[in-house]
């Protein structure tokens, strides 16, 4: 389902947060629209470029946010403040910390023809294992972890491709996000849109057997994102 927020005011970046895990398509399956997709996140920053090396912080903290949810937009906006954001600068880039592990619940139906759910982990989701379990189960949410590069066929190449730096192990990642087009601020405050869309967020391995931690194998996958800067 499409999500989308618009304000004045209030910079709703929350599809973005999701956009960490791109380079789980490396695993092979196919995907399904979770019911619940809550990210972690601790910080917020503009750019002036991709590499961030002049940025403002426009939110910190850590603060919890279901961006399945149609309330996402506005919760994510009361994170952050944008009141004051230099003048005459240009900003072209996003920057944002995130905890590694995603919290998702989804049901689907893999290439065996197995009913799955996120309810009855027999395997938890690691930074170098999938999501497993056995055959059944409900939406109920569980713990998803963006996976280390190394495992199954995730190279760095995967992640510097849309400019996420997570180090093994690691408990947050980062995530550099470029703007629809760069934005310069002339004083009065902007129009945000963010448009994501999570009908693809979880992965889930194809054709897995069923069996007590080989059958309903998943990993979190990102939505698409769309994020517009504007004067109004």
């Amino acid at each position: 389902m499409m999500k989308q927020f618009i304000g004045v005011g209030i910079l709703s970046f929350a599809g973005l947060f999701s956009s960490v895990s791109p380079s789980l398509s490396a695993i092979p399956g196919t995907a399904a629209q979770p019911s619940t997709y809550q990210i972690t996140i601790s910080q917020i920053e503009l750019c002036q470029d991709a590499s961030c090396a002049t940025s403002y912080i426009i939110g910190s903290g850590s603060s919890s946010f279901d961006i399945s949810s149609a309330a996402a937009g506005a919760e994510v906006g009361g994170y952050v403040d944008i009141s004051g954001i230099p003048l005459h600068q240009t900003w072209s880039h996003v920057r944002v910390t995130i905890s590694t592990t995603i919290s998702v619940g989804g049901t689907w139906t893999d290439g065996d023809g197995d009913n799955c759910g996120t309810s009855n982990a027999a395997q938890a989701s690691g930074h170098a294992a999938v999501y497993a379990a056995s055959v059944g189960g409900t939406a109920t949410p569980t713990n998803f972890v963006i996976p280390n590069v190394g495992f199954s066929t995730i190279v760095q190449a995967d992640y510097t491709a849309v400019n996420m730096t997570k180090a093994n192990g690691a408990g947050t990642a980062t995530i550099t996000y470029p703007l629809s087009s760069p934005y310069t601020c002339k004083g009065p405050m902007p129009l945000i849109e963010v448009q994501f869309n999570t009908g693809s967020a979880m992965g889930f391995v194809d054709g897995t057997a069923a069996g007590v931690g080989t059958a309903c194998q998943a990993f979190p996958r990102p939505p698409s994102v769309t994020i517009t800067v504007s004067d109004p």
